[in-house]
C-alpha cells in the first residue's frame, strides 16, 4: 500500500532523486521547493533569467510560470536505490506563506519516472506588488511511495507524448492546435452573452472592486448621456428657431430694402420731373423776357409775352402733377 515519506526517509534521497535540494528546508512529509533561474511572463511573453541576489516582482494580476531551483529524478534506476521494488511519485501544493500574502498557486503532481525540473504557475492576486528573491521557497513536494501493483506499467518517459521529460528551465505548453481551424468547427461563447461585470466580481479580490466601480460609472455614464441627448435636443431646436428667425428677419430686411429704393425711386422722379419742369419754364420765362428787352417790336413783345407766359404755365402744370403723384403714392400706401 502507497504511504507517504516522512522526513527522515526524505533526508536520505538528496543528491541522488533531490539533486540541489536544501536540508533547511525539510518539513514532516516532505521538502520545500525553491524559485529558481528561469521566468516566464504570460503577460507579455517574455523570459527572464534570475541571478543569485536578484528578485522576481510579479505585479498585481499578473501570471508567471518558475522553474524549481531543485532537480528531480524519479527513474526507477535511481528510486530503487533507496527503495528496491518501489516507485517515487510526487504532489506539489502551495505553501501557505504565499497563500496567506493573496498569492494564487496551481497545485500539480510529478509522475513516476518524471527526471528534471518542475515548473509551477503562479498569480498575484493580491493589490501590491510581490517580491520573491531567487531561491526562495515557495512550494512543497510531498512525496509518495508506490509499491508491489500501485507501480505503474509505464512510467513517466516511456510514452512518446511525455514530452516534459528531462526539462530545464521553462518547458512550453506541447499542446498543438491547427493553424486554420475553419468558423464552422469552433464552438464558443457569444460575446453578446457575456456579462464582463459578473466575470470580475467572480475573479474575486481585487476585480471585484474594480467592477462594482465600473457599474457605477455606467450608471453615471448613463445619466449623463441622457442629459446630453436632452441638452443636444435643446440646442437642436434652439438652432432650429434661430434659423427661422433669422428667415423672416432677412425677408423683412430685404422687403423693407424694396420699399425704401421705391420710395426714393418715387422721391427722385418727383423732384426730377419737378426740377425739370421749373428748369425749362425758368429757361422759357428767361427767353421771353430777354426777347422782350432786345425787341421793341410788338410782334415781337407778343411773342416774347406768350412764351412767357408758356414757361410760366408749364411750371404751374409740372407743380400740379407731382402733387398729384405724392397724393395718390400717399393713398396706395395708406
Amino acid at each position: 500500500m502507497s504511504k507517504l515519506i516522512p522526513d527522515r526517509n526524505i533526508r536520505e534521497l538528496i543528491g541522488s532523486v533531490l539533486v540541489d535540494a536544501d536540508e533547511n528546508c525539510f518539513n514532516p512529509n516532505g521538502i520545500e521547493l525553491r524559485l529558481g533561474r528561469h521566468v516566464y511572463f504570460h503577460s507579455t511573453d517574455e523570459e527572464f533569467k534570475l541571478e543569485p541576489e536578484q528578485f522576481l516582482v510579479v505585479r498585481p494580476g499578473e501570471n508567471v510560470i518558475i522553474s524549481s531551483y531543485e532537480k528531480v529524478d524519479f527513474s526507477e534506476v535511481t528510486v530503487q536505490q533507496h527503495f528496491p521494488d518501489c516507485m517515487l511519485m510526487g504532489w506539489v501544493t502551495p505553501t501557505t506563506t504565499m497563500m496567506r500574502e493573496g498569492i494564487s498557486q496551481v497545485s500539480t503532481k510529478v509522475d513516476s519516472g518524471y527526471v528534471g525540473n518542475l515548473n509551477w504557475r503562479l498569480r498575484n492576486g493580491s493589490t501590491k506588488d510581490l517580491t520573491l528573491s531567487y531561491g526562495e521557497p515557495i512550494y512543497k513536494l510531498t512525496l509518495e511511495l508506490l509499491e508491489g501493483d500501485e507501480k505503474p506499467d509505464k512510467s513517466y518517459g516511456e510514452r512518446e507524448r511525455d514530452a516534459y521529460q528531462e526539462s530545464e528551465g521553462i518547458k512550453r505548453s506541447s499542446r498543438r492546435i491547427p493553424a486554420q481551424i475553419p468558423e464552422n468547427k469552433k464552438v464558443k461563447s457569444r460575446l453578446d452573452k457575456s456579462n464582463p461585470a459578473q466575470q470580475l466580481q467572480e475573479a474575486g479580490y481585487p476585480f471585484n472592486y474594480i467592477s462594482t466601480e465600473l457599474v457605477e460609472l455606467h450608471g453615471n455614464l448613463e445619466t449623463v448621456s441622457k442629459d446630453f441627448g436632452i441638452l443636444k435636443r435643446e440646442i437642436d431646436h434652439l438652432s432650429d428657431k434661430i434659423d427661422t428667425e433669422t428667415k423672416i428677419l432677412t425677408e423683412k430686411i430685404q422687403e423693407g430694402q424694396q420699399n425704401l429704393m421705391e420710395k426714393v425711386e418715387n422721391l427722385f422722379s418727383k423732384k426730377f420731373n419737378k426740377i425739370a419742369g421749373v428748369i425749362i419754364g425758368s429757361i422759357t420765362v428767361i427767353a421771353g423776357a430777354i426777347t422782350y428787352f432786345l425787341e421793341s417790336d410788338v410782334d415781337h413783345n407778343a411773342l416774347a409775352i406768350g412764351t412767357a407766359v408758356a414757361g410760366i404755365a408749364i411750371i404751374v402744370l409740372t407743380l400740379i402733377i407731382n402733387t398729384n403723384k405724392q397724393n395718390n403714392h400717399k393713398k396706395v400706401h395708406d
